[in-house]
C-alpha cells in the first residue's frame, strides 16, 4: 500500500510540473518601426519539437500593415488582416483597430532553450507607421478573441517531453503586451562611443543611470507617450510613485540624447 501511495505522489507531481511548464510572449520594440514578439520560457528545454504557434496584433485602425516578417527555423509566418470595418460588421470592436492573426502553420522545429531566456518567435516591420495609439499583442480573454471563437488566441503548440503536443503558451510577460507609438516622436540619436546602462531592470523601488558622458537630465515617459518624470539624478532615482508598466527613459546628454526601455514592477 505503501509503495502504491508513493508512486501516486510522484504521478501527482509530475504532471502537476508538467502542467507548469509554459511561455511568456512579449512584445520588443526593436528600433524605429522595427518589432518582434518574443517567447520566454519557465523551464529548461532540450530538443523541444515546436509544432505551430498564433497570436494576434492590434494596431490603429487605418493604412498601417504588418510586413518583412521574419522566418522560424525557416519556417514562414502569415499575418492575416481583420479591418476595424469587419470587426464592427462582426458587432465586436470600437472601429479603432484593424487586426493581424500571426500564424506559424503546423511543422516540425527541434529547439532547445534556457529557463528565462527569451528567443524570438517572429520580427516585424510595421508599415505607414502611425505616430498615435498602441500596437498590441491582443489578450485571449479580450471580447475581440471571445467574439471570434478563439480563431485569434494567442497558443504555442508543442511537444516538450517526446509524449504528445500541447498549447504551452502560458500569457503575455507584464509590461511587454503593448508599445505606443507616441514614443517614436521623441528624437533618438545615435551616440558613437557613448555607453549607457540603465538597472536593475526591471525596477521597483530605485533604478540608477550610469554613462561615460555627462547627463544633464532624464525624462521618464509612460507608454502613452506622456512625461511622468524629469530628474537630473542618476546614481539613485526614486521611481516609487511611478504606476508598475513600461517606461521610455530619455537621457539628454551634452552629446545628444538617447532612448532607453525600464520596465517597473
Amino acid at each position: 500500500m505503501k509503495q502504491l501511495y508513493t508512486v501516486f505522489i510522484f504521478t501527482i507531481i509530475a504532471l502537476t510540473s508538467h502542467a507548469q511548464n509554459g511561455y511568456e510572449f512579449a512584445l520588443v520594440h526593436d528600433g524605429g518601426n522595427m518589432f518582434s514578439v518574443t517567447a520566454t520560457p519557465n523551464f529548461d528545454g532540450t530538443d523541444t519539437d515546436v509544432s505551430d504557434i498564433g497570436f494576434a496584433l492590434m494596431l490603429p485602425a487605418g493604412v498601417n500593415d504588418v510586413i518583412n516578417l521574419s522566418q522560424f527555423n525557416g519556417r514562414a509566418w502569415s499575418a492575416t488582416e481583420v479591418t476595424a470595418a469587419q470587426l464592427t460588421g462582426l458587432g465586436l470592436g470600437d472601429g479603432t483597430r484593424d487586426g493581424f492573426a500571426m500564424n506559424l502553420p503546423p511543422g516540425q522545429t527541434i529547439l532547445s532553450h534556457t529557463n528565462g531566456i527569451a528567443f524570438t518567435l517572429v520580427s516585424f516591420e510595421v508599415s505607414n507607421t502611425p505616430t498615435s495609439g498602441l500596437l498590441e499583442i491582443l489578450v485571449n480573454d479580450d471580447p475581440i478573441a471571445l467574439g471570434l471563437g478563439g480563431a485569434v488566441d494567442s497558443f504555442y503548440n508543442s511537444n516538450i517531453d517526446v509524449t504528445a503536443t500541447s498549447n504551452y503558451f502560458s500569457g503575455l510577460t507584464p509590461g511587454s503586451e503593448s508599445f505606443s507609438f507616441s514614443t517614436l516622436s521623441i528624437n533618438e540619436v545615435t551616440l558613437l562611443a557613448v555607453s549607457v546602462k540603465v538597472f536593475p531592470n526591471p525596477a521597483s523601488d530605485i533604478v540608477t543611470v550610469e554613462s561615460n558622458v555627462t547627463i544633464k537630465n532624464i525624462e521618464f515617459y509612460d507608454v502613452l507617450g506622456k512625461r511622468v518624470l524629469t530628474t537630473t539624478q542618476t546614481n539613485v532615482i526614486g521611481i516609487e510613485q511611478l504606476p508598475a508598466g513600461v517606461y521610455i527613459l530619455k537621457i539628454n546628454s551634452l552629446e545628444g540624447s538617447l532612448t532607453k526601455r525600464l520596465v517597473i514592477k
